[in-house]
């Protein structure tokens, strides 16, 4: 960490006001006498450590699942036990790539009636509801071109043959695919997925989602089955920090498998900076190797229309 030191911004006086000109630019309500007459009280140079931690993990879910019979072949439960869902062997993911699959259960599978149609491999048309007659489009059921004519399309009558059904009144069901039957089976879904988490040592008033984009030095990028917590000299925080968010992964995901970790830690340079204006004291921060401004509350601001 010692060796970090180098890399600590070290601003000026007048390059701070340059920065904080450069930030009111995207502010249009804010005024630039403030910059020109506040006084720096104090500077404070240090890090912001941001550690991320990332588990990939396995989850195995199971569901029922229909698809219409044609004669395929059926592994039912005359073929075998059910095994437990995490015995099904699968091919081995890449790490840290999310993705899902779906594969049948062993020995879950039969051939049943079709609940959809009871067997009978035709449902009711959901057009004309099984009346193989349906509204005309020409006078919207009228049965008038006008209010002497006859509709020309449906003679009077209003309605004209369904077209879904061809005026049967009934169409193929979807489910059996009119075979009248249909293979229950069981399916084990897979998901494999990425839990992540950030931890930072003290933010003071930024928010994190800043922090997230600023740019720091890397210390630390570790890949494995597991990752330990690394213990750094003078730093109980971040030592505490790390080893809490990692024993937080061994026990969070009760129904998931953790099959890789990887962590990262970075320094995140950052300068506090105290000011006083108008009998006023406050404070603002000059983050990242961007050396990009944070202030909570501006403290001149002025009416304008992009407000």
């Amino acid at each position: 960490m010692e060796a970090l030191q180098k890399d600590l911004l070290s601003l000026s006086d007048q390059e701070i006001r340059y920065l904080c000109y450069e930030y009111i630019q995207d502010h249009c309500c804010y005024g630039s006498k403030f910059i020109r007459d506040m006084i720096l009280t104090d500077i404070k140079n240090e890090f912001i450590y941001h550690y991320r931690l990332e588990s990939f993990v396995e989850k195995r879910e199971s569901s029922d699942a229909l698809f219409p019979y044609y004669g395929q072949p059926v592994d039912g439960p005359e073929n075998g036990p059910v095994p437990n869902l995490w015995d099904i062997p699968l091919g081995s993911p890449k790490w840290f790539i999310e993705e899902k699959q779906s594969v049948e259960i062993p020995h879950t599978s039969s051939v049943v009636t079709c609940e959809t149609c009871d067997g009978r491999k035709k449902v009711r048309c959901p057009r004309c509801l099984g009346t193989g007659m349906v509204q005309c489009l020409r006078c919207l059921g009228s049965g008038k071109d006008n209010e002497e004519t006859k509709c020309s399309v449906c003679r009077g009558t209003g309605k004209i043959s369904c077209w879904v059904c061809d005026q049967t009144g009934t169409v193929i069901c979807k489910t059996c695919s009119g075979n009248g039957r249909v293979k229950h089976q069981m399916h084990l879904d897979v998901t494999w997925k990425i839990h992540h988490e950030n931890f930072f040592t003290n933010t003071y008033t930024l928010p994190k989602l800043l922090l997230l984009e600023a740019e720091g030095k890397e210390i630390l990028r570790q890949e494995g089955k597991t990752v330990q917590p690394i213990q750094f000299q003078h730093n109980t925080i971040l030592n505490e920090g790390l080893a809490e968010l990692i024993a937080k992964h061994k026990s969070l995901f009760s129904e998931e498998k953790i099959l890789a970790q990887r962590h990262h830690l970075r320094a995140i340079p950052l300068t506090k900076i105290m000011y006083a204006w108008k009998g006023k004291r406050g404070e603002f921060f000059v983050y990242g190797f961007q050396k990009r401004v944070f202030f909570e509350n501006y403290p001149q601001r002025r009416c304008c229309i992009c407000c």
